[in-house]
C-alpha cells in the first residue's frame, strides 16, 4: 500500500503531513529523510512483515502446548 502526502510543517523532531485525504498525521523527522523540508511531497509505503506473522503463529502455538 502506498500512501501520499505533503509535508505541512515541521515543528521540534515531528513532521505534519497532510494525506490525499486531508487527513493530518504526525511523523518523527527521524524516520524521513535527512533532507526533508515543508511542502515536500512524499510517499509513505505499508507492507505486512510476512515472517513477522509466522513468528507471531509460532509463538501462539508454543504457548498453546504449555
Amino acid at each position: 500500500m502506498r500512501i501520499h502526502g505533503i509535508v505541512e510543517k515541521i515543528e521540534d523532531d515531528v513532521a505534519i503531513v497532510v494525506l490525499d485525504d486531508d487527513r493530518k498525521i504526525n511523523i518523527p523527522t527521524k524516520y524521513l529523510p535527512s533532507n526533508i523540508a515543508e511542502e515536500d511531497a512524499i510517499d509513505i509505503s505499508l507492507d505486512v512483515n510476512e515472517r513477522g506473522r509466522k513468528l507471531k503463529k509460532l509463538i501462539e502455538e508454543s504457548r498453546e502446548e504449555d
